[in-house]
């Protein structure tokens, strides 16, 4: 039986194939496309086969999914544990449950292709990884031979108030991610780098302020770069370490691979992507997976309403098929 993989690199044709996903040990094994789980204890890679199609796989187990009432509870106590523990941000994330007809996830895959053209789109089934869909706008690291690419991508408000001036919450999320993107590659002997942003970016039915990061390789090799990038203040917060114990202690989920590294890793070339806009799917709903970045200016009632503006993502189109 075989296991399924589609995916549209931006400015790339669609990818579709059969054959198996493999667990990998490391993920500095891969060659080929991989997806990793948010703390990188994951990894695995898509081993194309001429095997005939099956059935997509879904997990059993349903995952923890919270209504408004009890997410505004944890959100309180995750403000808190920022403010007490002097934490400059952190990421809350919970998983919304709606119907959805898995008999249409190739429309769904086709539909989110045509309606972000500058996302990075995919659909993964298999045994071990189950059914996951998603439309990601954040770029973790692309490489073509020596030159490179990443992206501080921070700071959310809704499509309907493009053009408005930008608070200071966002901008100081937006400004921990530079930062900690810029020391990560100091780090890693990269000296030349040239930054453009930040801007405002139009991600479907929000936006974010990006800030784009070009830099030359040099002699790193493209994985080593990436594993010291994720995961980035983005999807964990700073500083790193305290933040992500943090979410740890306070979300009721597992984030499998919610926000988790994805993409394609190859000798000279590599695109990566950011597990974000994305979903479970399993039979009669879609599982989607939304965070939100919270500073001690954070209100947990806003940060509600902002993981709902990120479903629209999929939801627009979800309601379409």
């Amino acid at each position: 039986m075989s296991e399924i993989l589609k995916y549209r690199i931006p400015g790339n044709p669609r990818i579709e194939q059969i054959g198996r996903f493999r667990a990998l040990k490391s993920i500095r094994e891969a060659n080929g496309f991989v997806i990793s789980s948010y703390l990188k204890d994951k990894f695995f890679e898509f081993s194309p086969s001429t095997v005939p199609f099956s059935l997509p796989n879904f997990k059993c187990d349903e995952p923890s999914v919270i209504d408004k009432e009890k997410y505004l509870i944890v959100a309180q106590s995750f403000l808190d544990s920022i403010v007490e523990q002097k934490i400059k941000k952190a990421v809350l994330s919970r998983i919304k449950k709606v119907p959805f007809d898995e008999g249409k996830i190739n429309h769904l895959f086709d539909a989110l292709c045509d309606a972000y053209p500058t996302a990075f789109v995919y659909l993964i089934s298999g045994l071990e990884v189950g059914t996951w869909i998603g439309a990601s706008p954040e770029t973790l690291l692309h490489v073509d031979e020596n030159s490179a690419f990443t992206m501080s991508l921070a700071g959310t408000k809704p499509l309907s108030e493009k053009g408005t001036s930008w608070g200071g919450k966002e901008q100081s999320e937006q400004a921990y991610v530079t930062d900690f993107i810029l020391e990560k590659l100091r780090s890693q002997g990269i000296k030349k780098m040239e930054v453009n942003g930040p801007y405002e970016f139009e991600a479907g039915p929000v936006l974010h302020l990006r800030t784009d990061i070009n830099f030359d390789i040099e002699n790193q090799k493209s994985i080593e770069i990436a594993l010291k990038l994720h995961p980035t203040p983005a999807v964990s917060g700073f500083p790193q370490k305290e933040a992500i114990d943090l979410i740890h202690s306070k979300e009721l989920h597992d984030r499998d691979f919610y926000t988790g590294m994805i993409g394609f890793i190859a000798q000279n070339s590599t695109s990566l992507y950011v597990n974000l806009r994305c979903c479970q799917i399993q039979k009669g709903h879609a599982y989607l997976y939304l965070g939100g970045g919270f500073t001690t200016d954070s209100a947990p009632e806003l940060e509600w309403e902002e993981t709902e503006n990120k479903s629209r993502t999929l939801l627009n189109i979800i309601e379409t098929l």
